[in-house]
């Protein structure tokens, strides 16, 4: 069963060397978490009293991906060292966080007090070695994030500033969201301004974002225009990504696809004539489409109140018995606030039409029509920040309204 494993590594399994045999074990699998489990099976019978732990973290993150999170603590809960544990948890979180934040919240919420319990440890774990303060502090780090992506921003401020005083090497969400909070909740300006402002100018405009940027500049420069200086900071941003949108531009008849809506109906490009419409296919099993939602409901509450602009989430390659429930069910439970259609499998072709229609040779893939019915941009994958995906997504529209 394990062929990777050497002599060596079969004489002394509880060797570094033997636990990595094991790990590369698991990196050819093709199947699902099940068939992940099912060498973990075969590794507790084969080493009986050798600790595990990584391995079962390993399955555990399989599961993590569906996201399964009960199937995931099943074995989270089964290690035996209590702070490679925390660490586990902190990396299935990491993995549900993008996915169902408020599900990685509550699982976290519920791993607290047992996590509060490394706290202060100074002595490597057993067996495993690992160092409790890192793994402590990873943990309330991602707690205070998930707490300030929810708008609990007392809870999140606990958190956040001791994650910021206790971790050396911070990362830019860290220091971007203690910002954040010691403005808004300790009056912490004169730090907090640069670091906001410097976001800003990054291509962060959530509104809340903006809000405290536009009270720190008052409080620190009384008398002085906070908007032209927001203003300021949003241009750089803002035309650099006009240039990078201007390259992609192109010219060509949109195929007269068709689609259904969520009550069954048939719905054509002629249904848009006049309106500059994005069409983003995308499934539930695809990871980087649900990596992207974020960016697009960024874009999508940009023309909430703009009826010449269409948005179209249209679930195509469906691997399910009821797409239009498992589409639905998924959009709902991560409140996302998307129009949906499907394009359905058709039983003499056995393809999606729309999505064949557009030739799109993967998924999430994004095409901007305008008005006339011309493909304006075209684009597959999903890469870079929120903010700036949903820029590109919002240049790319304006271009297209612009078109004679």
């Amino acid at each position: 069963m394990f062929g990777a494993l050497n002599a060596m590594a079969q004489q002394n399994p509880d060797s570094q060397q033997a636990r990595m045999a094991r790990i590369t074990s698991f990196l050819n699998v093709k199947g699902g978490p099940e068939e992940t489990e099912a060498i973990l099976n075969s590794m507790i019978k084969e080493f009986p009293n050798v600790n595990l732990d990584m391995e079962k973290a390993l399955v555990a993150l399989a599961y993590a991906e569906i996201p399964d999170s009960a199937k995931a603590m099943s074995f989270i809960n089964s290690m035996e060292d209590q702070v490679y544990r925390v660490g586990a948890i902190s990396m299935m979180l990491d993995i549900i966080a993008p996915v169902n934040s408020s599900m990685a919240l509550d699982i976290a919420t519920k791993e607290l007090e047992r996590v509060k319990k490394i706290k202060g440890q100074t002595q490597l774990s057993v067996p495993l070695n690992i160092d409790p303060k890192k793994a402590y502090d990873e943990y309330i780090n991602l707690y205070g994030k998930l707490l300030f992506k929810a708008g609990r921003n007392e809870e999140a401020y606990l958190y956040t500033k001791e994650a910021y005083n206790n971790i050396q090497e911070k990362d830019g969400e860290l220091i971007e969201n203690y910002a954040f909070l010691s403005s808004s909740l300790d009056g912490n300006y004169e730090e907090a301004l640069p670091v906001l402002a410097k976001a800003v100018k990054g291509g962060k405009n959530e509104k809340r974002y903006i809000d405290q940027v536009r009270e720190g500049y008052q409080k620190l420069n009384p008398g002085k225009d906070a908007d032209t200086y927001i203003a300021s900071l949003q241009k750089g941003f803002i035309e650099k990504i006009k240039s990078q949108v201007e390259k992609l531009m192109t010219d060509e008849p949109a195929p007269d696809f068709f689609v259904t809506d969520v009550n069954g109906k048939k719905v054509t490009l002629a249904d848009f004539a006049g309106k500059t419409i994005v069409l983003d296919f995308w499934a539930t099993w695809c990871g980087p489409c649900v990596a992207s939602f974020p960016a697009m409901q960024i874009a999508v509450n940009r023309y909430v109140n703009d009826p010449d602009v269409k948005f179209l989430f249209i679930h195509t390659w469906e691997n399910v018995a009821d797409p239009l429930t498992d589409a639905k069910q998924f959009l709902s439970k991560r409140n996302y606030k998307f129009d949906l259609y499907m394009d359905t499998i058709d039983p003499a072709t056995k393809r999606s039409p729309a999505v064949t229609a557009f030739k799109a040779t993967g998924i999430p893939a994004k095409f901007i029509i305008d008005g006339k019915g011309r493909i304006r941009f075209k684009l597959e994958g999903f890469s870079g920040t929120d903010e700036a995906a949903a820029e590109e997504v919002v240049q790319m529209v304006e271009m297209a309204r612009k078109v004679e």
